[in-house]
């Protein structure tokens, strides 16, 4: 179905070999996803790189007996408290509440002020960059006197020479100082004279001053209203997401249960990756969640030190056990699950929730992949509420909650969910009743596209009554490749089917059948079926016969609405014909 999240990134970690894409109705619900499912893998790799560490460690300590045992007592503590983890999934989540808190969400950060770094112009310092200091006059020193001569009492020429002197040096000072006053009034002239220097580089300046501030303010005012306009948005988003969780939106009650179970921590090799889909109809929730494989549950439960080949022995559980093992595992998944989404359903908006654990495997028969859900049970809330669950016997408390399984967990055995998200895929259209107003002489192969998509859908629809099926067809703008889907709901061989449609007038090239291929995988169908007005060519059969796919030609599809008293028939159209499109 298409997403109806409108963000949406792949996220990776090379060295676990893991992907995923994350979805979310804002940016900080996708954010805050990342960087959970970031943090997630970090922890991951850090514990397989430690473990790796570990075991290289191991290899070379082997040759040592006595680090052998100690290993041996390290290693065993190790799978003790693995097994541990497993056996308290559900007791470790007793008292917590993984409820969303809102304000958290919300973002009340603050712009820091506006600052401008920039120095304002000052005349004065630009004066004195282009002329330098204001001139000063040079200072003439005054002579100094003479002192009389003790002779000139005796000798009176004595002192009129002395005069004579003192005269001419005061001429000579009051000459010098002239010059002085008027070289320092030149020069305060000359200086005076380019002050319009001053004032036109002061301007430049002042003007440059003014556009770097007005430029820095204009930039500051952007970013505060981008800043501003981000958490608007941002804040916008998480109460319209608040206000439809609490409204009891489909929607908003997805994308919060989503929140809350992202929140949950689980062991390393339990992946999770709920899906839900709230019926806002009969308020209840459906989870599809992904169950770890047995193989990928620990079963080890101690590391024996063999003396005599010095080396370490793994001892499993027996096979028995095991299965009880997985079987309280997948339990306590279930009913955790229920319990977080119920505890933190602040707004009670959920009045019951239906899980359905899905897990994947290869059948040891085939060597093919498959999916199944194993697990399906229903909880009211009045009812869950009630319970104990550090007291409960999981498998007693699934039991009673309408829980279905077929044997043990361990075996993989699929089951029909209770519920099933994909029933309301928002692709589906509602259907159009074709077969009961053709004609023996109307052409299939000249029909319209969109006809003859609804005339295979009552086809199929005929053919999955007997089991109880549903055949649903989809819009043909959001189809992913996909015409129709039909539910079987037989444990053994039912399941989903992609049926596509192509009403041709030339073979159908074999990129048809590898893209049914492809919408298969995409889809989690377990089995695709082309239907043609024409026939296929060998490569197409060549790629399909090892595959779960099942092609139709026109000849065989006439058959089977012969099979339903339906004489329909197909002339493929000749060349020209304008009808002849692929369409």
């Amino acid at each position: 179905m298409p997403s109806q999240y409108p963000y949406r990134i792949t996220i990776q970690n090379e060295y676990l070999g893991a992907s995923r894409v994350v979805r979310a109705m804002s940016r900080g619900d996708l954010e805050f996803q990342v960087t959970s499912q970031l943090y997630k893998w970090n922890e991951q790799e850090q514990r397989k790189r430690t473990q790796k560490q570990k075991e290289a460690q191991r290899e070379s300590a082997r040759q040592h007996a006595v680090n052998l045992k100690l290993q041996a007592e390290e290693d065993t503590a190790l799978a003790q408290q693995q097994l541990a983890a497993f056996r308290e999934i559900l007791s470790s989540a007793n008292g917590r509440n993984l409820a969303i808190d809102w304000e958290q969400l919300l973002d009340r950060q603050t712009l820091e002020s506006f600052q401008f770094n920039y120095a304002k112009p000052e005349r004065d310092k630009i004066r004195v960059q282009l002329l330098g200091p204001t001139p000063v006059e040079i200072a003439v020193a005054a002579p100094a006197p003479e002192k009389p001569s003790v002779w000139e009492f005796l000798l009176p020429f004595l002192r009129t020479r002395r005069l004579e002197r003192e005269a001419e040096a005061t001429a000579a000072y009051e000459k010098q100082a002239r010059r002085a006053r008027v070289e320092h009034a030149k020069r305060v002239q000359q200086y005076k004279a380019r002050e319009h220097e001053v004032t036109d580089a002061y301007n430049v300046a002042v003007r440059e001053y003014n556009s770097k501030l007005k430029t820095a303010q204009q930039a500051y005012v952007k970013r505060r209203n981008e800043f501003r306009t981000r958490q608007e948005e941002h804040n916008n988003s998480v109460i319209a997401f608040r206000d439809r969780y609490a409204a009891g939106e489909p929607d908003g009650v997805e994308q919060y249960v989503q929140m809350v179970l992202a929140r949950s921590t689980y062991p390393e090799d339990i992946a999770g990756e709920p899906e839900v889909l709230f019926d806002s109809a009969s308020k209840t929730l459906i989870v599809n969640f992904w169950l770890p494989a047995p193989s990928e549950v620990p079963r080890v439960t101690e590391y024996q030190f063999v003396a005599s080949r010095k080396e370490i022995k793994p001892k499993e559980m027996k096979a028995k056990d095991f299965e009880a093992f997985y079987d309280n595992i997948i339990q306590q998944l279930a009913l955790r699950t229920i319990h977080e989404i119920l505890i933190s359903d602040a707004a009670q908006r959920i009045e019951a929730v239906v899980f359905n654990g899905w897990a994947r495997g290869i059948d040891s028969k085939t060597g093919k992949a498959f999916t199944s859900c194993i697990l399906s049970c229903q909880a009211p809330r009045e009812q869950f509420v009630e319970f104990d669950l550090l007291h409960v016997e999981p498998k007693e408390c699934v039991r009673g909650l309408k829980g279905i399984t077929a044997g043990p967990l361990a075996m993989l055995a699929p089951v029909r969910p209770i519920m099933d998200i994909n029933r309301d895929d928002d692709r589906f259209v509602e259907s159009k009743e074709v077969l009961d107003q053709m004609r023996p002489q109307e052409n299939l192969a000249a029909m319209e596209w969109e006809d003859f998509e609804h005339l295979v859908r009552e086809l199929f629809e005929k053919e999955f009554q007997k089991s109880g099926g549903e055949v649903r067809i989809t819009q043909a703008s959001r189809d992913r490749g996909v015409d129709a889907i039909a539910f079987d709901p037989d444990p053994i061989r039912g399941g989903k089917f992609v049926i596509q449609a192509k009403r041709y007038n030339i073979v159908v090239p074999v990129s048809a059948v590898r893209d049914l291929f492809g919408t298969m995988t995409a889809e989690g169908a377990n089995k695709g079926i082309l239907v043609t007005t024409s026939h296929f060519g060998r490569d197409s059969l060549e790629f399909a016969k090892d595959k779960p796919i099942t092609l139709i030609n026109g000849e065989n599809l006439l058959h089977m609405f012969q099979q339903h008293g339906y004489n329909l028939h197909i002339s493929l159209l000749p060349k020209g014909d304008p009808r002849r499109g692929l369409g």
